[in-house]
């Protein structure tokens, strides 16, 4: 017969899964791993053949008591391994356990784990989802650097432990209960403490106390700003270039990046007076390359309010790159938020998926359903867009059939001109996003670079991901 703490356990730490974690060895994952590319940091850029060398284990199905120390048996016998985590759920013990043993390599001087992974071919929920969380190490976390990567798509599902709907009603007793939702409670206390996930990451699974609610990140800007690596097809992750780029388009990009960015701490405030335009400085709308010529530099720095500062480069080969950093620029602006700075670090790239954010078409969706980022202190709250939205436009630009320099052109929009944004999508190309509008009677395609974001730049979407 059960104890009463098993029958509590049994109850509210997952439905009744008969079967354990399947733990295989998958080498045909690894081409997938290494075709994957982050999408806004540098944290996961393999060369060829980096992640064949090694065992990638996949394990799979609900967590039940005892999977730590079979998945712990199983990888002791190879040295060198990726893991690939996708279930249901289950025991959430047993998922708190299993993230720290993992954990615990982490923290090792020499950890032979190089990437914990979640793909969009299953979910990782529940149980699942901690266990991920908790699969790092503070020294990582303390240097920038995660090795958690969730594939753009994935479903990655964070909630309270409850009693499934059908046992709700059964008598539980009071002590165990509470002790439980004290162990869960810590597990994601811990994450805060250690820097790992922000307080909100909490705040968000104690909205969700069902079994069939989650808070799911899905390897967008949120799962970025939750500390955890989202990565991506390779036309997401490229750094965009700098042809008809203006200045408009980039400060989009550094405030939507300084606004997500998990390493910098911010105050209601700096979400909402953290546009670089904003003190006491207005820039001109110009072409990126023109505006750097005139203050004689290929790096260049703007403030976000003193709590941080945006890092640009120009590079030679066109890309852009793009970094947020903590305190004021190492420079003094004077007729405008930038002024020009030295250096020879490589940024990361301003990649498309953050110009796709900064633009209100997160993740190749039109932003419709969206939260203010300052959200994050004060709670959630949505702002949904009107069902109609207009843009301005910032410079003059071609109006194609399709999206993608490939389209035939069919008309234009002029510098001034107001837009009716109607869809929008991502491609493989130097633009890289694209917006369906409609002016004076005809729609077409145009480059979303080209269009004023002021409208978006401070809301993300609510949904994350695709």
């Amino acid at each position: 017969m059960l104890s009463r703490l098993g029958l509590v356990l049994t109850l509210c730490l997952f439905p009744a899964f008969s079967q354990a974690l399947e733990i295989t060895q998958r080498p045909d994952l690894a081409p997938r791993l290494e075709a994957l590319r982050s999408l806004y940091s540098s944290n996961w850029t393999p060369e060829p053949g980096q992640v064949s060398q090694y065992t990638v284990f996949h394990l799979s199905g609900p967590i039940v008591p005892g999977d730590t120390e079979r998945v712990k048996a199983a990888l002791e016998t190879t040295w060198g391994k990726y893991i690939v985590l996708e279930s249901p759920g289950g025991n959430f013990l047993e998922g708190i356990a299993l993230g720290g043993y993992i954990s615990s390599i982490m923290e090792n001087q020499d950890p032979d784990i190089y990437g914990v992974f979640v793909l969009k071919d299953g979910p990782c929920l529940s149980a699942c989802a901690l266990a991920v969380a908790l699969s790092t190490s503070t020294r990582d976390i303390s240097e920038d650097m995660d090795y958690r990567y969730i594939e753009h798509g994935a479903e990655l599902g964070f909630h309270m432990g409850i009693l499934p709907e059908e046992k709700a009603t059964q008598a539980v007793e009071a002590r165990q209960m509470m002790n439980l939702t004290y162990d869960i409670t810590q597990a994601y206390a811990s994450l805060i403490m250690g820097g790992v996930a922000p307080p909100i990451l909490l705040a968000e699974a104690l909205e969700h106390r069902t079994s069939a609610s989650f808070f799911t990140l899905r390897g967008g800007i949120r799962t970025h700003a939750m500390r955890l690596t989202p990565v991506g097809p390779p036309y997401m992750a490229r750094a965009v270039d700098t042809a008809g780029l203006s200045t408009t388009a980039l400060e989009a990009m550094c405030y939507t990046a300084f606004a997500a960015e998990p390493t910098i701490h911010k105050s209601f405030v700096d979400y909402e007076w953290g546009q670089l335009d904003l003190g006491g400085y207005s820039t001109p709308t110009l072409p990126i390359e023109d505006f750097a010529a005139q203050l004689g530099a290929r790096r260049i720095a703007a403030s976000h309010n003193g709590a941080a500062h945006c890092l640009v480069e120009l590079r030679d080969d066109g890309s852009v790159g793009l970094d947020i950093l903590p305190g004021p620029p190492p420079c003094t602006a004077r007729d405008s938020a930038w002024c020009a700075v030295s250096g020879d670090r490589r940024l990361p790239d301003a990649s498309v998926a953050l110009l796709a954010d900064a633009m209100g078409c997160s993740s190749g969706r039109l932003t419709r359903d969206a939260a203010f980022w300052g959200s994050d202190l004060s709670g959630v709250m949505h702002e949904p867009y009107p069902k109609t939205m207009e843009r301005p436009v910032a410079s003059g630009v071609n109006m194609r059939d399709a999206p993608g320099m490939g389209g035939a052109r069919i008309g234009s929009v002029a510098a001034g001109d107001t837009v009716t944004i109607e869809e929008c999508t991502l491609v493989d190309g130097p633009q890289g996003v694209w917006m369906k509008v409609r002016a004076g009677g005809t729609s077409g395609w145009v480059s979303a670079r080209f269009l004023d974001a002021t409208q978006t730049v401070y809301l993300r979407p609510f949904r994350d991901g695709p």
